[in-house]
């Protein structure tokens, strides 16, 4: 090849890359931090693949109502089933875009090193939690929260009062440091939420009992990358995401 042809050649491949770059689409997710280990790697993979970008807003559940009003607007939602539901039936989506995508239970934390309790059965569960001197866990009129979830766990156990009068409610964060730190024996938190430095899971929920919060997707009717949004909700609930979500520590609804 002759160093015309050669110029010729590599300015062909600049005009293909330039042009793949600027059809590149922003994709503008609203999801919760009970999603973030899971759906972060996701994201890294669909844009390895197809060179979109995903930019993600992390908000409380709580919150979801204002972040939706003084944020937006957003080419995706990825939250509790309800939300979603709900925007789907007020016709805020793009019809057939509400899916499934992952559910996530509750696991129990404890301080790195310290011994970690029998929680195999309800029964054991029981005896753990009522063993423990201290318990913290997240504000359980939080909806779609871990306190909520735990709430009803400890419920079913018979144990929920004993818990409250040496319990303590707090938010996720300053709740594992204090695990970590020692100041409370047991934390109950969302699994995929459950570690930190020095806060490690001492193991799930037993499955009679345990509580699930479901998350949907769906993409909003006036997203401006729209085409690009139903893509990236096709590629989280896809197969090859499936690994994404179990590594952290939750269940893909294609399995």
């Amino acid at each position: 090849m002759n160093n015309t042809l050669r110029a010729a050649s590599r300015a062909g491949v600049a005009v293909l890359l330039s042009a793949s770059f600027a059809m590149a689409a922003e994709i503008k997710v609203v999801t919760v931090g009970g999603l973030q280990k899971g759906v972060a790697l996701i994201a890294a993979d669909f844009e390895k693949e197809t060179g979109n970008k995903v930019k993600f807003n992390f908000t409380n559940p709580a919150n979801l109502a204002k972040t939706l009003a003084s944020e937006g607007p957003f080419d995706v939602i990825v939250v509790a089933s309800q939300p979603v539901a709900e925007l789907e039936k007020a016709g805020k989506l793009v019809p057939g875009t509400h899916v499934k995508a992952v559910r996530g239970g509750i696991a129990i934390s404890v301080r790195e090193g310290a011994p970690k309790p029998d929680l195999s059965t309800p029964e054991a569960l029981r005896a753990a939690v009522l063993a423990a001197r201290t318990i913290v866990y997240t504000d359980p009129a939080t909806p779609n929260g871990s306190g909520e979830k735990t709430k009803v766990i400890l419920e079913k156990l018979g144990v929920w009062d004993a818990v409250v009068a040496k319990g303590k409610i707090e938010s996720l964060g300053p709740g594992k440091e204090a695990v970590a730190k020692g100041t409370f024996e047991l934390g109950f938190f969302n699994a995929s939420e459950a570690e930190a430095p020095g806060c490690v899971i001492a193991g799930l929920v037993p499955a009679s009992l345990q509580q699930y919060t479901n998350y949907d997707a769906g993409v909003f009717g006036d997203a401006a990358a729209k085409d690009a949004g139903v893509a990236f909700v096709k590629f989280l609930t896809g197969k090859a995401a499936g690994e994404r979500w179990k590594a952290a520590r939750m269940e893909p609804a294609a399995m």
